[in-house]
């Protein structure tokens, strides 16, 4: 499919969108819609108008100038729009569609991307409880409780310590024996008690990233236990990072307070503090906590991040490896707003569409190279 053809498509979409598709156009769009189920695929995507309007806002805060300039030029040639306000959303929605266009028919074929059909479909959100044997639990949508979780196995009710992990692709979300909620993104691991008892109350996150919603007990502190620091909080909302791959543990306070035992700091709402497991150091900034607490509600949001980070969130999500052509790759900068997508190409796309970079499908890798 030549890029005049994706344009005509996106057009013809764009049409269909607004409402202002003629008859002779949808019947058009209706052929091409049946000819391949990725066309449909596409079709209710672009209908999605909560998407298309998230999909803007990025494009706008990644490319606005750009786009803008490349796609009103060719808009205009085809007769002017009263308004240019109008123009404007036409020109980087039609981009966007295009995209998505590009994705299912590149031009070149050693370059095919069809990494979304391969390997960026999400898995169906699951844990797996281990005891004395694995037992996978699965509820999308849904939040587990103690009670839900022993009802799978009679003999875990006399166990003392469970453990869950998340693998590539799942989040999970528990509420524990005391009414504490956590979130778990993927590939964590959280080791608690069935029961809480005595003057604390202690849970281990192993490895991975979790959310804790703790429930207020003055009488017995919440302590979030790591390999190389503990947290201990009253009652409190936080969010901790600590990958067993990284060097770093990340602690950010959305309310409450947190005690570290790393030089018994304290965190107060908004701040950040970030341990590095080999020099033992802590530092602390104010930082804006959605940034690093929209993942439990499916979304992504970076500002000036490097790539290496945003594609290290994109492989857990969508249990995909990238590898980068050069290593100042890594260090590029982006900043933006997505949705946790059923296609991750969507993604992919937005990323592509910045003029950066390029992704290419070898085997069982998406490689990553400048454009």
């Amino acid at each position: 499919m030549t890029p005049k053809d994706c344009e005509h498509i996106a057009h013809l979409l764009f049409l269909a969108y607004t409402g202002e598709i003629t008859s002779e156009q949808q019947e058009e769009l209706t052929c091409w819609l049946k000819e391949d189920k990725h066309h449909d695929d596409l079709h209710r995507i672009i209908m999605d108008h909560e998407r298309i309007r998230s999909e803007q806002e990025v494009f706008l805060l990644f490319n606005q100038q750009k786009a803008w300039a490349k796609i009103s030029q060719k808009t205009y040639r085809k007769g002017k729009m009263r308004y240019t306000r109008i123009l404007r959303y036409a020109a980087v929605f039609i981009c966007l569609i295009s995209v998505s266009v590009y994705f299912l028919y590149p031009n070149k074929p050693e370059e095919k991307i069809e990494i979304a059909e391969l390997f960026l479909e999400p898995i169906s959100p699951k844990a797996i409880l281990q005891n004395e044997q694995d037992v996978r639990i699965s509820l999308p949508g849904q939040c587990y409780s103690i009670k839900d979780i022993i009802s799978h196995k009679k003999q875990l009710e006399t166990s003392e310590i469970l453990r869950i992990y998340v693998p590539k692709g799942g989040e999970f979300e528990l509420v524990l024996a005391d009414g504490t909620r956590v979130w778990m993104n993927s590939e964590t691991e959280l080791k608690f008690p069935r029961a809480f008892t005595g003057d604390k109350r202690q849970v281990e996150l192993v490895t991975g990233e979790a959310y804790f919603d703790v429930r207020k007990d003055k009488a017995k502190p919440f302590i979030v236990r790591n390999k190389d620091l503990d947290l201990t909080v009253l009652g409190t909302q936080f969010n901790i990072q600590n990958y067993s791959d990284e060097h770093e543990i990340i602690t950010t306070l959305v309310e409450g307070a947190v005690q570290l035992s790393a030089n018994k700091t304290v965190l107060h709402p908004g701040e950040q503090a970030t341990y590095n497991k080999t020099t033992r150091e802590t530092q602390v900034e104010m930082v804006d906590t959605e940034l690093f607490t929209a993942w439990r509600e499916g979304r992504l949001i970076f500002k000036s991040t490097r790539l290496e980070i945003v594609l290290k969130q994109l492989s857990r999500w969508y249990d995909v490896k990238f590898e980068y052509e050069e290593e100042g790759l890594k260090d590029l900068i982006f900043s933006g707003k997505m949705k946790k997508y059923d296609n991750g190409n969507v993604i992919l796309g937005i990323l592509k569409a910045t003029g950066k970079i390029d992704f290419i499908q070898q085997d069982s890798v998406i490689h990553v190279k400048r454009q």
